[in-house]
C-alpha cells in the first residue's frame, strides 16, 4: 500500500480526528470514553521525513500542534510512534479507501467506470469500483492490520466516496459536467438487485444513459448507500480491534446545494448521515486551489455543522497547490486561517507541514494567530 498511494496522498489531502462515537446510524447511542483532548484540535498533515524527528515533535509542540495526521509509511515507524507518545500528541493513521493507484495497475478489471464508458481517470486520481466486495473486504482487512500495528488515537478515512477530481472543480463549472460513477458490470448489477430496476441491455455508456433518463434518484440513493455501507463496516471492523478508537471522515468541500446537490448526487458523501456514524467531518477547505475567498472556508464549516451530528473540523492548505505560479501570500493564508477557526469550527488541520516548513513566513502567522 505504499508505492505510489504516497506520492499521490501527499497531494490528495486531509486530515482529522477525536473522539469515538459508537456505530449508529440513528445515532441513539451513548460514545465509547475516549483518550483525545476535546479542546480545539490544531493538526498537521505528513506523510514522510528524513530529518531528526525529535526536533520535529518540538518544533511541532512549540507551534501548538496537538495532533499529526500521517501517512501509512511514516505511522509504521516506531520511532515516529515514540516521539508522539513521548510529546502527548495524538496520532491519526489516514487510511485511503477507494483511491486505488497501484491496485488497478495490477489488475485494470477494479477500474470504477464513468458514464462515458471511460476509466475513473484524472490525472493522479484513479478509483477502484465502490461495489466490488472483494475489494471492499480487502480494504476493511487493510484497515484493521494497520490499526492493530500502529494502535492510532484514531482513524482517518479518506477518498471514501466516489470518483471526482474535486480540487480541480471550480465555482463556475457546469454541474452536469462533473463525471458521474461507476457503471461497470459490477456496480449495475448491484444496483440491479439493491434497487429493484432492470436495465436495458446495453455497454456501461448506454446503461448510463437510460439511469440519468429513467431511475436517477435510485441511481443517487444506491450511491449514497454504498458510501454509508463502507464506512460502517470498516468502523465495526477497526473497532473490533480497538474499541476506543475515534474515527475522522474526509469531506469533499461542497455544501449541501453547490453544483445540484453533487456531494450526494457525484460524490454519495451524505454528511448529515456519516455525520452520526463518525467522531468528526473534515471537510478540505482548500480555498485558494479552489479560487474561493477566505470566507468561503467558514461557510463550508456551518453548512456541514448544520447537518451532522459531530464535529466539523476543517482542513486548509499551505501551499500554492494546482496554481503554480501563483501566489498565496501571507496574508491570504492568514485570513483562511482565521476562517477556519470561526465557530462552531472544532479546529484547523493544515496541509501539509511540508508546505509549513517551506514558507517560515506563514509558520509565523500560525503562531501569531494561535498565541490569540
Amino acid at each position: 500500500m505504499i508505492g505510489k498511494r504516497r506520492v499521490v496522498s501527499a497531494i490528495a489531502g486531509a486530515v482529522c480526528v477525536a473522539v469515538a462515537l459508537a456505530l449508529s446510524l440513528s445515532c441513539n447511542t451513548e460514545p465509547p470514553s475516549s483518550t483525545i483532548d476535546t479542546a480545539q484540535i490544531v493538526g498537521v498533515k505528513i506523510y514522510g521525513h528524513d530529518g531528526d524527528l525529535q526536533t520535529l515533535f518540538d518544533r511541532w509542540q512549540v507551534l501548538g500542534v496537538s495532533t499529526v495526521f500521517v501517512g501509512e509509511e511514516l505511522a509504521r515507524r516506531e520511532d515516529f510512534r515514540f516521539q508522539a507518545e513521548r510529546t502527548g500528541t495524538d496520532l491519526f493513521l489516514i487510511f485511503p479507501v477507494f483511491l486505488a493507484i497501484d491496485e488497478v495497475i495490477d489488475d485494470p478489471s477494479l477500474y470504477a467506470v464513468t458514464a462515458d464508458g471511460s476509466k475513473a481517470v484524472d490525472d493522479w486520481v484513479e478509483f477502484a469500483c465502490p461495489s466490488r466486495e472483494d475489494f471492499r473486504t480487502q480494504r476493511i482487512e487493510e484497515a484493521v492490520a494497520l490499526v492493530r500495528e500502529v494502535r492510532p488515537a484514531a482513524l482517518s478515512l479518506d477518498f471514501i466516496r466516489y470518483f471526482v477530481f474535486w480540487e480541480m472543480v471550480g465555482p463556475g463549472q457546469d454541474p452536469q459536467s462533473l463525471p458521474d460513477s461507476c457503471f461497470c458490470p459490477h456496480c449495475l448489477s448491484r444496483f440491479t438487485d439493491e434497487m429493484g430496476q432492470t436495465i436495458p441491455p446495453g455497454d456501461s455508456a448506454e446503461s448510463a444513459g437510460w439511469i440519468h433518463e429513467h431511475a436517477l434518484d435510485d441511481w443517487v440513493e444506491f450511491k449514497r448507500q454504498s458510501i454509508i455501507g463502507m464506512v460502517e463496516e470498516i468502523v465495526a471492523a477497526v473497532r473490533e480491534v480497538q474499541p476506543e478508537i475515534a474515527i475522522n471522515l474526509h469531506a469533499v468541500p461542497w455544501r449541501e446545494t453547490d453544483f445540484d446537490r453533487a456531494v450526494v448526487r457525484i460524490a454519495g458523501q451524505d454528511h448529515s448521515v456519516l455525520g452520526g456514524m463518525v467522531n468528526y467531518l473534515s471537510p478540505m477547505c482548500y480555498s485558494f486551489m479552489q479560487y474561493q475567498p477566505p470566507e468561503w472556508i467558514a461557510s463550508v464549516v456551518q453548512d456541514l455543522d448544520r447537518q451532522s451530528a459531530c464535529p466539523v473540523l476543517p482542513s486548509i492548505q499551505v501551499g500554492t497547490a494546482y496554481r503554480e505560479g501563483k501566489e498565496f501570500g501571507v496574508a491570504e493564508f492568514e485570513s483562511a486561517l482565521r476562517a477556519a477557526l470561526e465557530p462552531p469550527s472544532a479546529g484547523v488541520v493544515f496541509w501539509s507541514w511540508d508546505a509549513i516548513a517551506a514558507e517560515p513566513e506563514k509558520e509565523a502567522a500560525i503562531a501569531r494567530v494561535l498565541a490569540e
